[in-house]
This record gives structure tokens, sequence and C-alpha cells, in this order.
């Protein structure tokens, strides 16, 4: 098994808690050789999309009118700043760390995989 079933469970639940409570995130979920990560992006005030592993912005303002426009912009700058400045700052402790672990107990990278919520749970 390439996958941990109860990571692709809890990820789903999360999903569909961000949906409903009109939330982005960028989460990290860890049990004992495996990982499972989500990039939620789409909200009622966001023009951000995942797509193809990237992240897209999709604003059509002839479309919605500049109002509109002007407030998706506005939430989807919002939201990528928050999630690139507390990403940051996440990933500098946990590399800090990680160099600290491998260094005093000789840690590898071996035992694990690593999937995202996109992939096939087969």
């Amino acid at each position: 098994m390439q996958y941990s079933p109860k990571l692709k469970r809890v990820i789903e639940e999360i999903k569909q808690i961000l949906k409903a409570n009109d939330i982005a995130g960028s989460i990290v979920l860890h049990t004992p050789g495996f990982s499972e990560h989500l990039q939620h992006v789409t909200t009622s005030y966001s023009c951000a999309q995942i797509e193809n592993g990237g992240l897209r912005f999709r604003i059509k303002s002839k479309e919605i009118g500049e109002a509109e426009a002007k407030r998706l912009s506005e939430g989807t700058y919002n939201m990528v700043t928050h999630l690139a400045h507390h990403t940051k700052l996440t990933s500098e402790m946990y590399e800090n760390i990680y160099q600290y672990a491998k260094n005093k107990w000789g840690g590898t990278e071996d035992g694990g995989e690593a999937s995202t919520h996109i992939e096939q749970n087969n």
C-alpha cells in the first residue's frame, strides 16, 4: 500500500469542513510511515484554483463586473499572503528541526510515502 487509508479519510473530512465553512487551507497530516497534504484555495472570496499541481488565478471582469473582480482579487491576494507567510514560517521551523534530528540521530527519509488528496485511493 502506497498511502495511509486513515490519512485519506481524515483529509476528505477536512476538505468537507473547509468547503462547508468557505475556508482556504494548507494542511499536512502524518502517521508513522505516511503523510498526506492538502492545498485548498477554492473559496467564494478567491479566484484561485489548483490546476496541474500549480496555483492559477481566474478573473473575467467582463463577465462578473469590475466590483466583483476587485473583491475577488483582494480576497485572493490576502489569502495567498497569509498562506505564504505561515507556510514559510512553518517550513523554516520544520527544516531546522529536521536538520538537527538528522544530525543528532542519523535519521533517513526511508520508510514512508507521501501522497496528495488528488491521488487515487487505491
